[in-house]
């Protein structure tokens, strides 16, 4: 299933950022308003567009949220036991866990 992040305003100037995993929703970050982020973000994108800097059109607060959504993901993946990202499967996928240590 897709992982999709997306933003919605929870109070007056304040974004917060979800993500949805297999049907399950987690909280992610909450920033400062900015409307470029609110348009880009709004309707949901998936993990990969979402830290796909060639989409930001060289605006700068879609930058800086790209540069933080990979922070915030390894850290649910690491709270909630899930995986999300490519990295950490391929990871898991080469660890040997009867001896607990990765090859």
């Amino acid at each position: 299933m897709m992982t999709t992040i997306y933003c919605e305003q929870t109070e007056r100037g304040v974004h917060s950022f979800f993500m949805v995993n297999d049907g399950y929703e987690y909280y992610l970050f909450s920033q400062n308003y900015r409307k470029g982020v609110q348009e880009y973000y709004s309707r949901g994108v998936s993990l990969n567009e979402s830290i796909n800097y060639s989409r930001a059109h060289k605006d700068s607060a879609i930058e800086r949220t790209m540069s933080k959504i990979p922070m915030y993901v390894k850290y649910i993946e690491k709270e909630y036991g899930i995986e999300v990202l490519e990295k950490t499967k391929k990871k898991n996928r080469y660890c040997n866990f009867s001896m607990n240590r990765c090859v």
